[in-house]
């Protein structure tokens, strides 16, 4: 059954606007230095900034003019491109994934943005991306993309009745005031101000702050701490908001999100390996984090290949909802634990890294105080031996590891792609091995000091019946 050629909603027009001018940071700032040369005339000191503008105008209406879909019978056919024209076939039955989001630009008009996972993606090979549909529409596909994988039933996610898992407002406020996002907002202030230098009569704060001024310097810092902390929460907050979990048949889904809502469809048979990530302050309330290691791209905008499937949820209920999205993996705390050659390598690895500081400062400076930085070196590397792990059973391998955020990643057999050992000559004396599981492309999971009669045990067990 052959379809019509059909354009996105006019709204994309302004939806591909704005994504070139955060595409072009360099042009951006080649337009800043023109600005800067001021001639006394505002049409010649503005009009680089007006032809940016009408270039992002033009290159958002051409962008949306040759864009074209086509839904036909086992594949969606696709053409763009503004200059070079191209097409592109997408079977459904490669398609492994949909996900829908609607930010405030769609929710003005009522369409939604569907993204497309599809199987055998590269790295770089772009994902297709509907940036305005509507919502009839986005149905639409998915009903074709399950018709063809025969699946009878079509997820809708207005009226999900099977929900696993859903975030309370006093857990994502948690999950808010605990993030380490402060840093991406520290870091993206102090790039704004590099940018906007002369802009901003930083002169005038002398009268608040001034330089030689210890106590004021202080003070500003710490402001400038507070404001991005504030910054971060909010951001978490609308993220997370409204997070529920879903399963349905062999679908997970996932929505979230208080301004810009998404909705994030994955198949099981998608998911490589589960992950489950225990950060200090969190872990001493009782709190982990689930993620999922599937075969795609970054659905939710963050690490290629991962997915959170729990951003915060107590520890004593991850076995029970994990069990329930995935009965096949059993997640659980019986890690045995490395052998007490391994204790020493690791307390010194640790004192590796810092010790450069006090050498140098105890050289140079005569400042002998700065040994102290040895004891919290040595009890992380303490710290680091003791929670470090290997677990084997029939068919799942757990492999444990880290100091500050503790990570767990359980990995079913079948699941994993390649198993190797490495040993250095220090390591072989002491008779130690690094341990090396990898479950997809780019994405691996490793203990160090392992003893060497249990490395060999699990390679053999990764060998087993494996063809």
């Amino acid at each position: 059954m052959m379809h019509e050629k059909k354009r996105l909603h006019p709204i994309a027009i302004v939806i591909h606007m704005v994504k070139r001018l955060k595409q072009g940071p360099f042009l951006a700032l080649v337009l800043l230095i023109a600005i800067k040369e001021k001639t006394g005339d505002p049409f010649v000191d503005w009009s680089p900034l007006f032809l940016f503008l009408l270039y992002a105008m033009f290159a958002g209406y051409m962008s949306w003019r040759r864009f074209t879909y086509r839904l036909e019978e086992h594949n969606m056919y696709i053409e763009q491109g503004i200059v070079v024209k191209k097409k592109r076939y997408i079977p459904f039955d490669r398609i492994q994934g949909i996900s829908h989001s609607s930010g405030l630009l769609q929710r003005l008009v009522g369409v939604v943005q569907v993204h497309i996972e599809t199987a055998g993606r590269q790295i770089d090979e772009p994902e297709v991306i509907l940036s305005a549909v509507s919502i009839e529409e986005a149905k639409q596909i998915e009903r074709a993309v399950h018709h063809q994988k025969r699946e009878n039933m079509f997820i809708e996610i207005e009226y999900k009745t099977d929900i696993v898992f859903t975030l309370r407002f006093r857990d994502v406020l948690f999950l808010s005031i605990t993030s380490g996002g402060v840093f991406g907002v520290i870091a993206a202030i102090g790039a704004f101000l590099s940018d906007f230098d002369n802009f901003i009569p930083f002169e005038r704060l002398n009268i608040f702050f001034r330089v030689d001024d210890t106590a004021s310097t202080l003070v500003f810092l710490l402001v400038v701490l507070m404001i991005a902390y504030v910054l971060s929460v909010i951001g978490h907050l609308f993220r997370y908001m409204n997070f529920t979990v879903v399963k349905q048949n062999k679908t997970i889904t996932i929505t979230t999100g208080l301004l810009q809502k998404k909705s994030i469809s994955t198949s099981i048979e998608r998911v490589q390996a589960i992950a489950v990530k225990e950060s200090p302050i969190r872990y001493l309330f009782g709190y982990v984090s689930v993620h999922l290691i599937h075969a795609g791209g970054a659905l939710d905008d963050g690490k290629h290949g991962s997915l959170v499937l729990f951003p915060l949820v107590r520890k004593n209920e991850v076995t029970s909802l994990v069990a329930t999205c995935f009965p096949e993996y059993r997640l659980h705390n019986s890690f045995r634990s490395l052998c007490t050659r391994a204790r020493w390598r690791y307390m010194l690895r640790s004192l590796y890294k810092v010790m450069l500081i006090p050498v140098i400062t105890i050289v140079f400076f005569q400042r002998f105080e700065t040994l102290l930085l040895l004891l919290p070196a040595v009890h992380v590397g303490y710290r680091s031996y003791k929670r470090a792990g290997v677990a084997l059973e029939r068919e799942q391998l757990a492999l444990r590891s880290g100091w500050l955020t503790i990570k767990t990643v359980y990995m079913l057999k079948q699941r994993i792609q390649s198993f190797t050992i490495s040993q250095s000559r220090m390591q072989q004396r002491a008779r130690l091995c690094t341990v090396h599981a990898t479950v997809m492309p780019g994405i691996r999971k490793k203990v160090v000091d392992v003893d060497e009669r249990e490395a060999k045990a699990i390679y053999e067990w990764f060998l087993e019946n494996k063809e």
